[in-house]
C-alpha cells in the first residue's frame, strides 16, 4: 500500500512541475498589456496595422511592429471604428475553456491509471510477502547447525526436541503428543536468539520463513492483519516449516499500551490476526513459530499463554564455561598462536554475550593484521578487550603534569583498595592511558562468575569505587570531576542494597523498588510508599556511602607510602597489570619490614656524623 501513496505523490509533483514550466513559458511569450484608451487613441491616429481578436481580448500591432494586448468592452462596436481603415483584422476562436477542461481530464485519467497500477503492484507485493521471506535452504545461514552454537546448552536441549518432531513427527503423534505451537526466545541483545532459530532450521532441513515484527506493521489499517493471514496460508501449504518472527514486541505489544490511536488500532488488528492464526493450527499442520524479543515485559498476555507460545526460553549471557566454548567456535575461523588460552580469556570477559565474544575475536584478528602478524597472540586479545570496554586509545590527548599526577593518584587509590579488601575482586590492570570517555581505568576480574552477591562484597565494591575520590582528597585536598562515574555506580549499588535487596538494619528485609522485567537497560521504579519511608531510604543510602568513603580514606592514609610509590611508577610506565602490581606491593611490604627492624637512628646527640656511634654496622645490616 505505501507504493500507492508514493506513486500518487510522484505524479502530483510531476504535474506541479509541468504546470510551473508551462507558466514560465507563458510568462516568457505573452505580450505586454495596455489600456483600452491607448488602443482607441492609436486607432484614431492610424497607428494600428493589425488586430487579432480572441473573444473580448485583442492583440494589436502598431507601425513599429510592437504587439500589445487589451480587452475591448464590445467587439461589434469596436469593429465599426475599424471599418474603412487599412488594418488587417484576424478573428480566432477562444479555446481556453476547452484546453482547461482537457488538461483536467488528462490529469484525472493519469491519476486513476497510476492508482490502479499502484494497487495492482501493491497487491502483488502483499501476495508475495511470505514467499519473499523464505530463506533458501542452500543459503549460508541455513548451513548452521547446533555444532555452530555454543554457550547455551539448555536452550539447545529444548529446541532439539522441536527438531526431532519436525524430522519424525510420527514418533510423537502416534502416542498423542502435539508439537509446541510457538517457542519464545527471550534475552538480552547479542545472546544468540536469531542464530539459534537459524540453527533449528538448518538441523531440521525444513523451509524457514524469517520476518521482523516491523514487516507486518504499516501506516494503513488492515495491511498487517492481511500479511499475517497470507503468511500462515503459505506456511500451511509448505508444512512442515518454521516461521521465525524477530523482535516480535513490535507487533505483539500489549493492547493496553501505545501512543497514537491509529498506530494502536493497526497493531491491535495485526496481533488479533496472529492470535487467531496460531489458534487455528490443525493437528496435522507441522508449523513451529519461533519468536525472539528482548522486551517480554510488554508482550500481550494472550500471546504468551499455552497453546500459542507454549515454551519461553531465556537466553542469558553465558558463564565462564560457555564463554570458553564460544571462543573456541569463533577461534576456529582465525589463525591463533599456540600460547592463546581461551580459559584465561573466558575468565577475563565476564558478562560478555556471544555477539560480543565474536566481536572480540574479530577485533583481535584486525589488530594482528594491522601489526603485520601471522597469528593472533594474547596481547591482541588484551588490547581488543580494552578497545571494546573503554574505546579507542586517545593518543592525541595532551594532559598537564598535574592532571596526570591527579589521575595517577585516583587510579592508584582504586588499585590499593582492590588489593587490600579481602572480599574484592582481584585486580587485573591499572592504566592512566585515556581511552574513549575515560581518562584512566582500574580493572577487576572475578575469579569465577557470581550469581549472588554478599553484603560484604557489595560494601567492598563501594569502598573501591570511593578510592579515587579519597586519594584526591588525601593528597591534594581537593575534589575533581574524575569521580563522576565512580559516584554514579556507587550510588546505584547502595540504592539497590537498600531498596531491592533489603540490606538495611533500620528498614529491615523489605523491597522498595522493582525492575521493569525486560532485558534492556532500564531504570528501576520505586514502589508506592510514604514520605517518611522515602526520607529514611535517602538517609540510609547517604549514611552507607559516607561510611564507605570514610573507610576508604582511612585505609589510604595507612597505605600512604605504597600510594606514593605506586604513583611514581605509574607515571613512568602508565599501565600496570595485576602481576606487576603484586610485585610492587610485596616490595613495599618488605621495605616496611626492614624499616621496622632497623629504625632510623636518632643522631641528634652526636657531635658529628663521622663520630656517630650509630653509623657503624647498622647500614651494613640493612643492606644485607
Amino acid at each position: 500500500m505505501p507504493i500507492l501513496v508514493r506513486n500518487l505523490l510522484v505524479c502530483f509533483l510531476f504535474t506541479i512541475l509541468a504546470l510551473f514550466l508551462a507558466l514560465l513559458w507563458f510568462m516568457e511569450h505573452r505580450h505586454p498589456s495596455q489600456d483600452y484608451s491607448k488602443l482607441v487613441e492609436r486607432l484614431a491616429n492610424d497607428q494600428i496595422v493589425m488586430l487579432e481578436f480572441t473573444g473580448n481580448k485583442v492583440a494589436f500591432t502598431d507601425q513599429d511592429a510592437r504587439t500589445f494586448v487589451t480587452t475591448v468592452p464590445s467587439v461589434a462596436q469596436f469593429l465599426e471604428r475599424v471599418q474603412g481603415k487599412d488594418i488587417r483584422v484576424v478573428v480566432k476562436q477562444d479555446r481556453f475553456n476547452l484546453i482547461y477542461l482537457t488538461v483536467i481530464a488528462v490529469f484525472i485519467v493519469v491519476l486513476v491509471m497510476v492508482a490502479w497500477w499502484s494497487l495492482q503492484r501493491s497487491k502483488n507485493e502483499d501476495n508475495n510477502f511470505a514467499s519473499d521471506k523464505l530463506v533458501s535452504l542452500n543459503g549460508d545461514d541455513l548451513n548452521l547447525t547446533f555444532d555452530d552454537i555454543a554457550g547455551i546448552p539448555e536452550a539447545k536441549e529444548e529446541l532439539e526436541e522441536v527438531v526431532s518432531f519436525l524430522k519424525s513427527p510420527d514418533n510423537f503423534t502416534r502416542i498423542g503428543a502435539t508439537i509446541p505451537r510457538g517457542i519464545l526466545l527471550q534475552g538480552p541483545p547479542g545472546t544468540g536468539k536469531t542464530l539459534l532459530a537459524k540453527a533449528v532450521a538448518g538441523e531440521a532441513g525444513v523451509p524457514f520463513y524469517s520476518f521482523s515484527g516491523s514487516d507486518f506493521v504499516e501506516m494503513f489499517v488492515g495491511v498487517g492483519a492481511s500479511r499475517v493471514r497470507d503468511l500462515f496460508k503459505e506456511a500451511k501449504e509448505n508444512s512442515p516449516c518454521i516461521v521465525f518472527i524477530d523482535e516480535i514486541d513490535a507487533v505483539g505489544a500489549s493492547r493496553t499500551s501505545g501512543s497514537s490511536a491509529g498506530g494502536q488500532e493497526e497493531r491491535g488488528q495485526t496481533l488479533n490476526a496472529l492470535l487467531v492464526e496460531m489458534d487455528g493450527f490443525d493437528t496435522e499442520d507441522t508449523i513451529v513459530v519461533l519468536a525472539a524479543t528482548n522486551r517480554p515485559d510488554i508482550l500481550d498476555s494472550a500471546l504468551k499463554r499455552p497453546g500459542r507460545f507454549d515454551r519461553q526460553i531465556n537466553l542469558l549471557a553465558p558463564d565462564v564455561k560457555g564463554r570458553m566454548k564460544i571462543l573456541e567456535v569463533h577461534g576456529q575461523k582465525v589463525r591463533l598462536h599456540p600460547e592463546v588460552d581461551f580459559e584465561v580469556l573466558a575468565q577475563a570477559t565476564p558478562g560478555f554475550t556471544g555477539a560480543e565474544l565474536a566481536n572480540l575475536v574479530n577485533e583481535a584478528a584486525l589488530l594482528a593484521g594491522r601489526n603485520g602478524q601471522d597469528q593472533i597472540i594474547n596481547a591482541n586479545f588484551d588490547k581488543a578487550r580494552d578497545r571494546i570496554l573503554m574505546g579507542v586509545e586517545r593518543k592525541g590527548l595532551i594532559m598537564t603534569d598535574r592532571d596526570r599526577k591527579v589521575l595517577a593518584y585516583h587510579e592508584a587509590g582504586h588499585g590499593i583498595l582492590a588489593n587490600k579488601l579481602p572480599d574484592s575482586d582481584p585486580l587485573h590492570k591499572i592504566t592512566i592511558v585515556p581511552r574513549g570517555m575515560a581518562l584512566g581505568q582500574t580493572q577487576q576480574i572475578a575469579i569465577s562468575d557470581q550469581h549472588a552477591y554478599s553484603k560484604q562484597y557489595l560494601l567492598s565494591k563501594i569502598i573501591v569505587l570511593m578510592g579515587g575520590r579519597a586519594a584526591e582528597e588525601l593528597v591534594f585536598k581537593q575534589q575533581t570531576t574524575g569521580a563522576q562515574g565512580d559516584l554514579l555506580t556507587a550510588t546505584q549499588i547502595a540504592t539497590d542494597m537498600i531498596c531491592k535487596w533489603g540490606m538495611s538494619s533500620t528498614l529491615g528485609p523489605q523491597a522498595f523498588s522493582i525492575d521493569s522485567g525486560g532485558f534492556l537497560d532500564g531504570v528501576s521504579g520505586r514502589l508506592p510508599m510514604g514520605h517518611d519511608t522515602e526520607r529514611f531510604i535517602d538517609q540510609e543510602v547517604n549514611e552507607l556511602l559516607s561510611n564507605c568513603f570514610a573507610q576508604a580514606l582511612q585505609m589510604l592514609k595507612e597505605e600512604r607510602a605504597l600510594l606514593d610509590n605506586l604513583v611514581e611508577i605509574l607515571l613512568q610506565v602508565e599501565t600496570l597489570d595485576g602481576e606487576e602490581f603484586d610485585i610492587i606491593v610485596d616490595c613495599s611490604v618488605k621495605k616496611e619490614a626492614v624499616a621496622t627492624e632497623f629504625p632510623e637512628p636518632d643522631c641528634s646527640t652526636c657531635n658529628a656524623r663521622e663520630n656517630c656511634s650509630h653509623a657503624t654496622g647498622v647500614e651494613d645490616e640493612i643492606v644485607a
